[in-house]
């Protein structure tokens, strides 16, 4: 049960910031997204989006696969569903493109 609350824990705290909580309502919707396509998404830099990338990635949040100079970003189901059964339904609402509603 420690390894459980200790990964429920990094999981909670990755998704706490309002950034990282946007990556992954996008990606739950898009399906997989590369840094190009985040780039477009958000107004932060490089540097910015890489710290958000490596700590959804330490939660185990979400894979990263290289293809060619890019990396392409996908939601890791399992612990989404282990953790935050619901999540898409609950949190979001589709062709909303991620925005979020006023």
């Amino acid at each position: 049960m420690q390894d459980f609350s200790k990964q429920a824990v990094k999981v909670f705290k990755a998704l706490a910031d309002p950034t990282r909580y946007r990556i992954i309502k996008l990606l739950v919707e898009r399906g997989e997204m590369g840094c190009v396509d985040f780039d477009k998404a958000f107004s932060y830099s490089k540097s910015a989006m890489s710290h958000h990338y490596r700590i959804l990635e330490n939660a185990n949040l979400i894979n990263a696969r290289k293809e060619g100079q890019h990396v392409q970003f996908s939601i890791n189901r399992e612990t989404l569903d282990r953790f935050l059964p619901g999540f898409a339904a609950a949190h979001v609402i589709p062709g909303t493109n991620g925005e979020e509603e006023e």
